[in-house]
């Protein structure tokens, strides 16, 4: 089984949460792949460059966040998956459950690679049809 690890418990393990520290000894002891979508990649460097860009942290910031992230095997969005998001995003639009664009391109990443996506934002991800979920 590999995972696939959403922002919220990316940002979650770097700010020390027991249950996301939890949730990566339980994965490390599997020995199984981690990956995160490029999209997290994205968003965790968004918040880097949105709270300390300009600042004389910002470039030791950026080295510990790239630490952080080669820790995960980091997933492209390719033609499939952008395919498989603008599939889930319609049928969401249509049944009024309306998710994230981010959330839409993780939630298709996972699923065109047969990933379990482990999240703590289960609500709005339970919307997506046949996507196996984990939290912490």
């Amino acid at each position: 089984m590999t995972y696939l690890f959403d922002t919220t418990y990316l940002i979650d393990l770097v700010d020390g949460d027991p249950g996301a520290e939890a949730k990566a000894r339980e994965v490390d002891a599997l020995g199984v792949t981690k990956a995160i979508s490029v999209i997290t990649v994205h968003e965790y460097l968004r918040g880097m460059f949105y709270l300390y860009g300009g600042t004389p942290k910002l470039e030791e910031k950026l080295k510990r966040a790239e630490s952080e992230l080669a820790a995960f095997q980091v997933l492209p969005v390719t033609c499939e998956i952008a395919k498989k998001a603008a599939e889930i995003d319609a049928q969401l639009a249509k049944a009024g459950q309306v998710i994230s664009y981010q959330d839409v391109v993780i939630a298709a990443t996972a699923l065109h690679h047969a990933l379990i996506l482990v999240t703590r934002n289960v609500r709005h991800f339970q919307r997506v049809p046949g996507l196996r979920l984990e939290t912490y």
